[in-house]
């Protein structure tokens, strides 16, 4: 199919991705070429030309998800050697903080990110080996000093607190004013993240029953 004529082609492609990224996250079952095509202004054909079927924007779609998540990922093991010099208390609140304010930055990839989660259960290997498994041993390196544990006794812990800055921060404003009051609710949402996150770590690590 030729390229629709005078056409910003990267842009068109974003606003296209865009549009169906926060369809797909909010259900995918009752989105169609159609409804992404209106909802971006551009044509069915166009729609088509970029993405092909359903199917190919949907896997457009879960690429653009972790490319997002890996940009994440990059910001915060950028972070890593500076926060191995500052206080237990410093170092996890920074991570908790940068984490919850990029999650809550992005939640059309978050929220088709846990949905895809739960409709599978797991996140999928490839991913997993890339993305999660580098992320919690880079973080359970950085936290075992300072929290006193062994590295692998803080990555249930840490995917924990992950699921928790999730769930946050894929919430609308009026749940979180419900939850967090309505005067600055992000800031006690973050600290009531930061509190929690340090309960968990440093909880005693126990050895599983036999």
């Amino acid at each position: 199919m030729a390229r629709p004529p005078n056409a910003d082609a990267t842009a068109t492609k974003q606003r296209i991705l865009d549009c169906a990224l926060s369809m797909f996250s909010e259900g995918g079952e009752s989105v169609s070429i159609r409804k992404v095509a209106k909802g971006s202004g551009v044509t069915l054909a166009t729609v088509h030309h970029y993405f092909g079927s359903k199917a190919d924007l949907w896997d457009a779609c879960v690429g653009s998800m972790y490319d997002e998540l890996d940009a994440l990922q990059a910001e915060l093991l950028g972070l890593f050697p500076r926060l191995a010099m500052s206080s237990r208390r410093e170092a996890l609140r920074t991570v908790v903080v940068t984490t919850f304010r990029f999650a809550r930055a992005h939640q059309p990839a978050m929220r088709m990110m846990l949905r895809a989660v739960v409709e599978s259960g797991q996140v999928p290997d490839d991913r997993r080996e890339r993305v999660q498994k580098p992320f919690l041993e880079r973080a359970s390196e950085l936290l075992s000093v300072p929290f006193g544990r062994p590295p692998e006794s803080l990555r249930l812990p840490l995917q924990s607190a992950v699921f928790l800055i999730a769930r946050y921060a894929i919430s609308s404003d009026a749940e979180l004013e419900m939850l967090a009051g309505e005067v600055d609710p992000l800031a006690n949402v973050e600290a009531h993240l930061v509190e929690v996150a340090t309960a968990i770590l440093s909880l005693p690590n126990q050895e599983p029953s036999a």
